[in-house]
């Protein structure tokens, strides 16, 4: 059905090819744009979807489409979450398979982010959420992607000891694309058996994922 809504949208678009490009970059900036509130990759798949098959497009205009399709259609939730190696503080290298805990909270930070900061500290700092995590059995897993170790080791203290702090030292999720790190942080829940809960969302509705009946 969202298939069925975007084509005939951007069908009746397409006849003006500035009308088209208007309503293509409104579609990426309310549905993939880091910063936008109303992010939706699962909507945002079906416009790609059909950015790819357009006879509009050339080629290579397509060709700029393809990787981002491919970054989407990853981590989807119900999937396996993409499996990477970090390194922990004393040098020892465990994967995200190896995680233990009946979910995992996932987040890619950048130390010298300000909203990464402020997530940190209400995930440490507020006893609510920690008891919640706690019998919830919730594990902490940061992972700084960017590759500067020395911000990673310096902002060490400001991480519960509670939490695992990882390091991407070999940089293969970003330069594989791992995950989609448009913005930081970026959040992921997942289950005992690192199936994707939540893919790319933020504190509130993790909490309201646990707070809610049935869960």
């Amino acid at each position: 059905m969202r298939d069925k809504a975007v084509d005939l949208m951007l069908d009746k678009a397409k006849s003006n090819r500035t009308s088209f490009d208007y309503f293509i970059k409104l579609y990426e900036r309310y549905l993939y744009d880091g910063n936008s509130p109303m992010r939706n990759d699962i909507i945002y798949e079906s416009v790609l979807r059909y950015m790819i098959k357009t006879d509009l497009l050339s080629d290579l205009e397509k060709e700029a489409y393809r990787p981002v399709y491919k970054l989407v259609l990853r981590n989807k939730v119900g999937q396996p979450a993409e499996d990477f190696s970090y390194e922990l503080a004393n040098g020892t290298k465990q994967k995200l398979s190896q995680t233990k805990g009946k979910f995992t909270f996932l987040i890619f930070y950048d130390p010298d982010c300000a909203h990464c900061k402020e997530t940190i500290h209400q995930l440490r700092d507020t006893p609510q959420l920690v008891e919640l995590f706690s019998q919830l059995q919730v594990q902490v897993l940061a992972i700084d992607p960017w590759g500067d170790r020395s911000k990673w080791k310096n902002y060490m203290p400001e991480m519960s000891e509670k939490w695992i702090n990882g390091f991407d030292s070999d940089s293969k999720i970003l330069s594989f694309n791992l995950y989609d790190l448009k913005a930081s942080p970026t959040i992921y829940l997942l289950d005992e058996n690192k199936k994707v809960l939540l893919k790319d969302t933020y504190l509130q509705p993790v909490i309201q994922y646990f707070v809610q009946p049935n869960q």
